[in-house]
């Protein structure tokens, strides 16, 4: 009977626990078993994600979601290049394009560095559970550095923040103050023909969540596929406006982003982003080798966006044991692992430009992938690393 009594109460404390280890997280939970079989999708490319050599296999053998341009500026005949004019999802590398259209604007003299931006005005631009955590976390970061007085943040400091947090609240914002006309500007450059300009991210996200639209998902994906460039762009550009500046709508795309976040699978949310803004790795390369030339506009412009990209060398430990100057920009979110950088090796002396470019990956490979922001590392040693170096030659038959 003392056994017993033991037992039961063994059982019933491992069912309380168990129940209330559930309980709160069972939203967790239960996101997890609707996305089950997203997963298992790519679970025989999961090995490849454990090694950065693994990594550059998968990319040789996948050349459907690869594409790397990488140029050493002092030895144009040593680059690599694979996928390189394949139009790929530019994420939150599209805020490049956003530092530069700043640092044009800072040196015409159009804004002032030193210009206080209200940090509850940027909040207002972020959608709930999309990227939130992000937000709060840049926010704690620039107040450990001092940054935020009076809850607001200078134009430099939050230009730095955004380079380095790709904070979707701040691109936002960022991105609604300036003049519509720089898009034009860019997209009449020679090097940017295939290049699409950013747009907001809280339209985007929202233009693809069918319930908001009050349609399914193959409704919605069908209405964006028949729909042209110029009415696309319209359409999440209002719906960002309307996120913000009208409180209905507001309040009705809070309430339903609160219960269901996008009411997408893990599947169809990286499906959907195909119709974000797209880029070329060819493209965004010559441009870079452009800006460390100082070509870019002007010298001044040029080390400004440069400026903003070297958030690296002041955060990451040890990274000057392998760099002599570095920069980037990355993102990794459903089924993209994506990057922009330029490095001068500590080893060689050599500057590297690079772009770096998975999109529309399986999912389960990309949960094993992304944990580690490998995609990070890899671009960092394929600048330094010989041996990286000639294993991304053999893998893209150079």
């Amino acid at each position: 009977m003392r056994i017993l009594k033991f037992f039961l109460a063994f059982v019933l404390t491992a069912i309380l626990i168990f129940g209330f280890v559930l309980g709160w997280n069972w939203k967790a939970f239960t996101v997890f078993i609707d996305n089950r079989e997203a997963l298992t999708e790519g679970s025989e490319w999961v090995t490849y994600s454990s090694s950065l050599r693994g990594l550059s296999e998968f990319m040789g053998q996948n050349p459907q979601y690869s594409s790397v341009a990488s140029i050493v500026i002092e030895r144009p005949d040593s680059l690599i290049l694979y996928e390189e004019h394949t139009p790929r999802i530019m994420g939150t590398t599209a805020n490049f394009f956003i530092l530069a259209a700043y640092a044009i604007k800072l040196d015409r003299g159009e804004k002032q560095g030193g210009s206080m931006l209200d940090w509850d005005e940027i909040t207002r631009y972020q959608l709930p559970n999309v990227d939130e955590s992000v937000h709060k976390e840049s926010f704690r970061t620039a107040q450990n550095r001092g940054w935020i007085q009076n809850n607001s943040i200078s134009l430099s400091n939050a230009l730095n923040l955004l380079a380095e947090y790709n904070n979707l609240a701040l691109a936002d914002f960022l991105w609604w103050k300036l003049d519509p006309a720089i898009w034009d500007e860019f997209s009449s450059l020679p090097e940017l023909e295939q290049t699409q300009m950013p747009l907001p991210y809280s339209g985007l996200f929202l233009a693809i969540s069918p319930d908001i639209h009050e349609t399914d998902y193959d409704g919605l994906i069908s209405r964006w596929h028949n729909i042209g460039q110029t009415e696309w762009r319209e359409h999440v550009i209002k719906l960002s406006g309307n996120f913000v500046n009208d409180e209905e709508a507001r309040n009705t795309y809070r309430q339903y982003l609160n219960r269901n976040r996008l009411g997408t699978s893990f599947m169809q949310e990286r499906d959907a982003m195909q119709f974000f803004p797209k880029t070329t790795a060819n493209e965004i390369t010559t441009l870079l080798e452009k800006i460390w030339r100082n070509e870019f506009y002007n010298e001044q412009v040029s080390s400004l966006i440069k400026d903003f990209m070297r958030w690296p060398m002041k955060t990451q430990s040890r990274i000057e044991k392998d760099f002599t100057d570095y920069g980037a920009i990355y993102d990794n979110r459903m089924g993209l692992m994506n990057g922009i950088n330029f490095g001068t090796s500590a080893y060689t002396g050599d500057t590297t430009v690079q772009a770096f470019f998975l999109d529309q990956l399986p999912i389960g490979f990309w949960f094993h992938a992304s944990g580690g922001h490998m995609h990070q590392d890899f671009m960092q040693r394929l600048i330094y690393d010989p041996a990286l170096i000639e294993q991304m030659k053999r893998v893209t038959g150079q």
